[in-house]
């Protein structure tokens, strides 16, 4: 139980520093740019962290949304026909590609190419 405790206590605090290293690691992706500087209807390669995900219910049609921050803004991917990705979750590393469009004051990519960058817990399994 106490090691539980500490495991915790350890990975309470070090949540930021991780994250500011996911954010430099997804900042040196060859060919992507900062989702501050995505510009509507063009096809742009975007990288950041999984912040949210978003399961359509049972009964309507499968959809999954996601929101990827970089650190300047945040982009988010609607995977059409699908409710999962295996390896897609809060916290990883992604890149995508694809036509970013406005919706609901967020931009916006319909199925886009995405690329799961391995982190280091893929690395420790």
């Amino acid at each position: 139980m106490l090691d539980l405790i500490t495991r915790l206590v350890r990975d309470f605090g070090s949540r930021d520093a991780e994250a500011r290293a996911d954010l430099r690691l997804v900042s040196q992706v060859p060919g992507v740019v900062p989702v501050e500087d995505l510009e509507a209807r063009k096809t742009s390669r975007i990288a950041g962290v999984v912040s949210a995900i978003t399961q359509s219910c049972s009964g309507d049609s499968p959809r999954l949304d996601i929101t990827v921050a970089d650190g300047t803004g945040e982009a988010r991917a609607q995977f059409l026909g699908r409710r999962e990705i295996s390896g897609i979750r809060p916290g990883a590393l992604i890149v995508l590609e694809g036509r970013f469009c406005g919706k609901d004051g967020v931009l916006t990519a319909h199925n886009p190419v995405y690329e799961l960058l391995q982190t280091r817990d893929d690395s420790d399994a």
